[in-house]
Parts: structure tokens; sequence; C-alpha cells
């Protein structure tokens, strides 16, 4: 779970806008983002041509999925001009940052593209068109939003022409960026986030001239853990290690076949404010209780499993970049969110890459941990974080001992944290030292950042969670 930055956001452009009310939760907030529901393309116009392969390959990360999928069409009748679309629902907060305006239908239309959206047919770019809409999908779950059911709607589709002579077979391929669709509401200390999910319309499909006649759907756990992940149609896939594979022939899809996989469950979580003896940095540190599977209800009753999220450390740095222009680089900023001022992250301050420079986080009192959560790089915007280094490799040494190599994926986390499990968990940690080991070069400087590290105590039992203020 990552509280760090409880901002309403507004995601980058090229995305499409759902109107979704953010709730308001008296002392508190929240906001939703991600791309909903996305899909086959069906045809807008005729349904005489034939769909003979499609081929669906999804590479999970830890925000975000690629996806990239082959289509094979045959024109079986005479000549004619296609007009298709290819769907895609995305949430976002239509009320931008904490007390601005609500955003105009005008603004909302600015972020209608799909991110990175590709389509080529026969190996050359095809040009399409962003054509509004407002089809509800039941098959996807969502918030209830001024009134209305839950559901997400289909807000735009990305239209394109095809021309077929009669008897043409054409291959058609597309690709895109996909953010994990996800709410985050929170009350006072308490927070509320809903699974990470990626929803896929086969059903978009149904409109073409009979059924699919075979296919291939390819999931791979990249960076998203895969024993979190879970599918909508289970038994459909095999697994195997990181990969999952289902294999259809004569596929008519319907709503009831959508696809919607899971890559991180629901949680609940309450932050622990701990008074600072020695009033360093800020006169508070930090913890959190994170549930994971656990809800709320009425009666208090919540389940699941659940862990102590540690921000209560000192943190030291063999070298820290000197401030500059108001900004503040230090190593106690990983426990902290100072993004107000725009000082966010750890950054090291020796000549060159930053080497063997380390981040030293010492704990007032021994805790047993289980695993550690990083943000990578410095996250306070796409420009910046692809500016300057991020960590590729760290080693990790647990009080002092011998280090152990852990492999850090280049993704800026906006939400969530990458984690990495401790080779066997440690009863009595009082310090964990991080030293960059190799890095992912920045397009501008050579100094390489950490916005966020979390320490992660595992609990027996459900703790006592108390009301909110």
């Amino acid at each position: 779970m990552h509280t760090r930055k409880w901002l309403r956001l507004v995601l980058s452009a090229g995305l499409v806008a759902l109107q979704f009310a953010t709730p308001v939760l008296g002392n508190g907030g929240g906001y939703v983002k991600g791309l909903a529901s996305s899909g086959a393309f069906k045809p807008l116009n005729i349904e005489q041509v034939q769909m003979l392969s499609e081929k669906l390959d999804i590479d999970l990360h830890i925000e975000h999925a690629e996806i990239r999928i082959e289509y094979v069409l045959h024109n079986p009748g005479p000549k004619v001009t296609v007009e298709a679309g290819f769907p895609s629902a995305v949430a976002v907060d239509p009320y931008g940052e904490v007390d601005a305006e609500p955003m105009t239908m005008k603004q909302l239309a600015t972020k209608l593209p799909l991110e990175a959206f590709e389509l080529k047919a026969d190996g050359k770019s095809v040009k399409t068109t962003i054509k509004s809409d407002d089809l509800k999908l039941d098959s996807v779950e969502s918030l209830p939003s001024d009134g209305e059911d839950g559901g997400i709607k289909v807000k735009a589709w990305h239209i394109f022409k095809l021309d077929f002579a009669q008897g043409q077979t054409r291959k058609v391929t597309v690709k895109y960026r996909n953010p994990y669709f996800g709410s985050y509401m929170y009350v006072s200390d308490d927070s509320r986030i809903s699974p990470l999910t990626l929803t896929y319309l086969f059903s978009s499909a149904g409109a073409w001239n009979g059924p699919i006649k075979q296919g291939s759907v390819t999931v791979k756990a990249v960076t998203a853990n895969p024993n979190l992940i879970q599918f909508s149609h289970p038994k459909r896939f095999e697994r195997d290690g990181n990969t999952w594979r289902w294999l259809f022939t004569d596929f008519e899809p319907t709503l009831e076949d959508d696809l919607v996989i899971t890559t991180r469950p629901l949680c609940f979580g309450q932050s622990v404010y701990n008074q600072n003896p020695n009033g360093e940095v800020e006169d508070y540190s930090r913890t959190e209780y994170v549930g994971w599977g656990a809800v709320k209800n009425y009666e208090g009753k919540m389940g699941g499993k659940w862990e102590l999220h540690r921000y209560d450390y000192k943190a030291t740095a063999s070298s820290t970049l000197a401030p500059g222009s108001g900004l503040r680089y230090d190593p106690q900023l990983l426990a902290e969110d100072d993004s107000d001022s725009g000082s966010s992250a750890w950054v090291e301050g020796a000549k060159g890459d930053g080497i063997g420079e380390s981040v030293t986080l010492t704990l007032a009192q021994p805790a047993k941990l289980s695993r550690i959560g990083i943000a990578n790089g410095y996250t306070k915007s796409e420009d910046i974080y692809l500016k300057n280094n991020r960590v590729a490799r760290l080693d990790v040494s647990i009080n002092g001992g011998k280090s152990f190599p852990v492999e850090v994926p280049d993704e800026r986390l906006t939400s969530e944290l990458f984690y990495f499990d401790l080779p066997a968990p440690e009863e009595s940690v009082v310090s964990v030292k991080l030293t960059i080991a190799a890095v992912y070069k920045g397009t501008k400087y050579s100094d390489t950042a950490l916005s966020e590290v979390v320490l992660v105590s595992p609990l027996e039992k459900e703790p006592k969670i108390r009301a909110s203020r």
C-alpha cells in the first residue's frame, strides 16, 4: 500500500475521462485513476468481415499493463470498406487538484486517446480519429456516481477505416499502455483502497461476422507480483511460472466473457503517528496498519492479512545532493511527504552515477521485518524521473550483515510500491542499508534518486483499529 501522497490526481493526457464524483468523506477525500477497460475492436456499420484469429499478449507491470493484439481479418464477400473502432473507458478525477473547479467537457475531451495507442494494417500505420460515446458496460464494476448505478461507460472509440477487396485477408495489430483501474479513498487516518484491475472487452468483438475462429491470450507478470494475480475466468488459463495462457476456437464472446485481471487485492489501512522524542525533522513519525483483503464494515469486522508498514526510522546517507532553489534532497524524505514544496526524494551527492553510495535506515527499537517496499527514482513527474538516474540494482544489508542483491524495475510509481522479500524474515532488525549497485541512466543528470522506502513487519493477528477522528 502506498498512501504517502494523498492528493487528488489528474492523470496525464492520453486518457478517456469518466465523470466520477470524487467521494468526499468527512475529513478526507480520494481519487479514481487508471484505465477502466479496453477491448477488441468491432465494426460499426457492417457485419461482412470475419475475424479469423485474435492473439492477445498482456504484460503486467506494477501500475500498468502493456497490451499487444494481432487480428487476422477475412472478407469472404464483395469489396467493402469497414469502419471500425477500438473502445476505451478511463477513470480520472474530474475535480483535478484539491479545491479546483471541476473540469469542463471540453477539458475532459482532451483526455480521450488511449496511452501510446498504435494501430497498423499489414505493417502500415492506420489513421485513427476519436469518436465519443456513452455505452454502459455492466460487466465492469465501479463506484456509483452522482446518484447513478455503478458501472463503466465506454466514452470513446478510436475509429479507423479499412478497405477490403473481395476475398482479401488482412492482418491488423494494436498496441497501447493500460494503467490499471483503482480507487483510493481516505477519511482522516483511514484509507480504503480498491483492487487494481485490468479489463479487456472481448464482448466488443461480437459484431464481426461469425465467431472468432481461433485465438490465444498470454498474460505475463513482468514486475507485478504473480502470486497476487487473479482472473475472472481462472479455469480457462494454464499457469507456467509467471505466465498464463488460454487457447480458444470458435469463440463468440458475450458480456460474460469480458476478461478482468486483478493484480493487487483491496485493502484497508490506518496511519498511526508517533511522537519523536528528539524532535528532529518533524515532531512525529508514521506507521501504517495495512490489511490486504480487509474490509471494514459497519460492525467493524475486517479480516484479511495484516502488516505494519514502518516509516518510523532515522535515515542517514553516505552523501546527499546539496539543496538548491528551495528544494532539499536529504534521506529522511524517504519516510516523509514533502511533495508540496517539491522535495520528495533522497538524491545522492557523489560525483558520477552514485555507484556505491548508500542510505541506512535505523529503527528506534528492534522489529521483525519480512519485506521492503520502494518507489524508485525521483517520482515527482515523468520528466524529472527520466532526467535523473534510477536504481537498477540495490545491495541490501540487514544489521550490517552480508548484503544480497535486488533487481529494481525502472517504473515510475505514483500510487503503488515495488516490494521485495527478505531472504528470511528477520526477527530483530535495527538497521537496513541500501547501497546503489547499478543504475538506469538519466537523460540529463547523473544524480541517482529514491523517493520512498517502507519497512514491512508481518502481524500474526488483526490489530485493534480505532475509530476515525
